[in-house]
């Protein structure tokens, strides 16, 4: 086990550069898109518009304007 740790360390080759970076854009990417679904969840209540049941206008000012 000494020996192994007297060696000096390898240097990363060009592939294994980008393998990594690829990975770590891929998991970057992942997070964004994990975080901009969790925002918009949140700021936007998609329950009321897609509900195709009830009175989307329950003011009834659109129903109104068009009779």
């Amino acid at each position: 086990m000494a020996r192994l740790r007297n060696q000096p360390r390898r240097r990363m080759t060009r592939n294994e550069k980008v393998g990594v970076a690829s990975l770590a854009t891929l998991i970057g990417v992942a997070a964004l898109g994990v975080i901009a679904g969790v925002v918009l969840d949140r700021l936007l209540d998609f329950d009321d518009a897609l509900d195709a049941g009830g009175e989307w206008d329950e003011g009834g000012g659109v129903h109104t304007r068009w009779q």
